[in-house]
């Protein structure tokens, strides 16, 4: 009996432990303060406004980002660096939430690819701020925020990193490829990433195998259902399946695949609230398909007068 007891404490406290863990790894994941990400490049003029833009207050930590950090975190090269962000952590609510505040300067990346893309790099339940006092692409924005948790002694993981920059690259490629189409937005495609990316997560909390197949059906099932089978090519599909595989292997969704689920989900439910109208848009368009639905349904509507008026003439 005392053995059972000694026994059953070791279980209970190994689940402490367990539970302990993933706690403390989910929290790793989180911002614990406001946090200026500095453009390094920018002169005091230009700093003052950028600081005006992301509405910075006295006294807030800050970390200059130059080129030499974007080479390291992305691989990517530019001359200079003007665009900056402020991170600030959400105290009573979930989910990453990103507020491009010069839109106009902002060229290719979305508001939300970028919280896509923090979500692949582990940052949670956090509100950023991006702005540049001029006209940039975009990509090498969080380039601040990844150095902010390494210098705060929370290194996000390398390679989640590199796979949520490719990611953001790839999204904002697929959505220039169909920027000319009515019913196709940014939002529908990256409300659809996010669900693949709350199904993988819940697969891995119910520990279902996740294997190559496995994802492939997911995105394949997702597309279909979102409507977007219709407009994209079978190149850009192999792509999204490449990234859910990504997210799949990725140290994030392992850590904690329950939080990481949460943040999907958030972004899902966050889109669809700002954006529900053009979601719905790939649902109603004139393809094959639908046009096909239509005709069985007015076969249908003939075929039930015709034997409606049959049925009427037998009497005369």
């Amino acid at each position: 009996m005392h053995k059972k007891r000694i026994i059953t404490g070791i279980a209970a406290s190994a689940l402490m432990l367990g539970t302990v863990q993933n706690v403390y790894a989910a929290n790793e994941f989180k911002p614990k303060e406001e946090i200026f990400l500095q453009g390094a490049d920018l002169n005091e003029q230009q700093l003052e406004e950028t600081k005006d833009k992301l509405g910075v207050g006295n006294n807030v930590t800050t970390y200059k980002v130059g080129s030499t950090d974007v080479v390291r975190y992305t691989g990517t090269e530019y001359d200079y660096i003007h665009s900056s962000a402020l991170i600030k952590p959400k105290r009573f609510t979930s989910g990453v939430d990103v507020e491009i505040e010069t839109p106009e300067n902002i060229t290719r990346i979305t508001r939300e690819q970028y919280m896509n893309a923090a979500i692949t790099a582990g940052i949670q339940d956090a509100v950023i701020k991006i702005a540049s006092i001029d006209p940039v692409s975009g990509e090498g924005a969080l380039t601040g925020i990844y150095k902010a948790y390494e210098a705060q002694g929370h290194t996000l993981n390398g390679q989640d990193i590199q796979n949520a920059h490719q990611e953001m690259n790839e999204l904002a490629r697929i959505s220039e490829n169909h920027a000319q189409s009515d019913a196709f937005s940014d939002e529908a495609l990256n409300e659809a990433i996010a669900d693949m990316k709350a199904q993988i997560a819940d697969a891995k909390t119910s520990s279902q195998q996740i294997n190559d197949i496995t994802i492939n059906n997911i995105v394949i099932q997702t597309l279909n259902e979102k409507g977007l089978n219709q407009i994209l090519n079978d190149s850009e599909i192999a792509m999204i399946q490449n990234m859910m595989k990504n997210v799949a292997n990725s140290d994030v969704i392992n850590q904690d695949p329950d939080a990481f689920k949460k943040q999907a989900q958030d972004l899902m439910k966050q889109i669809q609230s700002d954006a529900g109208d053009k979601l719905d848009a790939l649902k109603k368009l004139d393809t094959e398909e639908n046009r096909n639905a239509l005709q069985k349904l007015w076969d249908a509507i003939v075929a039930i007068f015709t034997k409606l008026w049959h049925w009427l003439t037998s009497f005369l």
